[in-house]
């Protein structure tokens, strides 16, 4: 496509806490960070940390707050909720969020092929939940991508909505218990 060609949008390769520590304040619509893992496991169950776990702690999630506008949106990569040692991570990044200015903070799974479990999820993470798009808003922006011609293979609307659908067992350790749960979605 052509995204690459629209001015608003910039890619950088960089030291990602660097850039965000250093970034102009209310500067972003939306970061999206795709990092490595912030952990392995060793044979023995022990978590290592790696180089890119400085990019899930506490002082990079407030930079990232502080340089998103005020209904900025950040989406993080955070793993599967196959694995349990994932699991704990995905409530604790949630947490971590929330205590960094985010007012939602949601997981939502997306199937792929590509990884072991078959099943990736994101935390998506709103300043302002009151400014995010309906489903008809995205519906309509979907309609108008096909009557340009411009179709996928894999998303449409019902897919960006029901990603947030997960188990019962994950919606219970990522939000808590059911009271919680319904005020978080």
């Amino acid at each position: 496509g052509n995204a690459w060609n629209d001015p608003r949008a910039h890619l950088y390769v960089s030291d990602g806490a660097a850039f965000v520590r250093e970034a102009f304040t209310n500067t972003y619509d939306v970061i999206v960070q795709d990092s490595s893992d912030p952990w392995t496991t060793d044979d023995n169950g022990n978590q290592i940390p790696l180089p890119s776990s400085v990019l899930y702690s506490p002082e990079h999630f407030e930079h990232i707050a502080r340089i998103l506008k005020p209904n900025g949106i950040f989406a993080f990569q955070a793993e599967t909720y196959n694995i349990p040692a994932d699991l704990e991570g995905i409530s604790q990044w949630r947490q971590l969020a929330l205590r960094s200015g985010f007012q939602r903070v949601r997981y939502g799974t997306i199937a792929i092929s590509s990884y072991p479990t078959g099943q990736i999820g994101f935390l998506l993470c709103e300043k302002d939940p009151t400014s995010a798009s309906s489903l008809d808003d995205i519906q309509q922006r979907f309609d108008v991508m096909h009557t340009k011609g411009l179709h996928t293979t894999y998303y449409h609307p019902r897919l960006q909505t029901s990603s947030f659908d997960l188990p019962l067992w994950v919606e219970k350790s990522v939000y808590g218990e059911p009271k919680q749960i319904k005020d978080e979605l």
